[in-house]
């Protein structure tokens, strides 16, 4: 266990809460929905964050960040979108729970763009605000489907 495991491993917990707080309000025939334009559909905004978590937990084993990865075209239901993200949680977890300190301070690659300070700590906090605003985003989803915020997503997102 490093420093980030110990200290901060309880934001990424509170922020996944944040995330899936959304499927307590959701059903599986809201995931075709989009707001209008060319918004996407609430089940490509869920697998694109999903596809986020993917890139960064690879990222924090290979100390490279690439957004290559794509759902897979099996997941189709609300239940399917938590089976992955638990999956991801567990992957991400591990992966960062097997960085040492040392690690931690380790330059880490960002869209193919090394620089010596974009450190894996750093990158932790990137992808913990890609969750807040995955939240935010989700937030207008729902108030247009008519729903109420879950308190812990008003309490984040407002």
């Amino acid at each position: 266990m490093n420093r980030l495991t110990e200290q901060r491993a309880h934001l990424i917990d509170l922020t996944h809460t944040l995330r899936d707080t959304v499927f307590g309000e959701i059903t599986d025939a809201n995931l075709d929905f989009s707001p209008g334009g060319t918004a996407l559909t609430l089940r490509r905004l869920l697998l694109e964050q999903a596809e986020i978590q993917a890139a960064y937990a690879e990222s924090f084993r290979t100390l490279k960040l690439k957004f290559d990865v794509v759902a897979p075209e099996e997941i189709r239901t609300t239940a399917q979108i938590q089976e992955w993200f638990a999956q991801l949680d567990t992957e991400m977890f591990e992966a960062l729970d097997a960085l040492s300190n040392e690690d931690l301070s380790r330059p880490h690659e960002p869209r193919g763009q090394m620089s010596p300070r974009y450190t894996v700590e750093i990158s932790f906090h990137t992808y913990r605000e890609s969750v807040l605003i995955f939240a935010a985003k989700a937030s207008v989803y729902l108030r247009a489907l008519g729903r109420t915020l879950p308190k812990l997503m008003k309490s984040f997102v407002g």
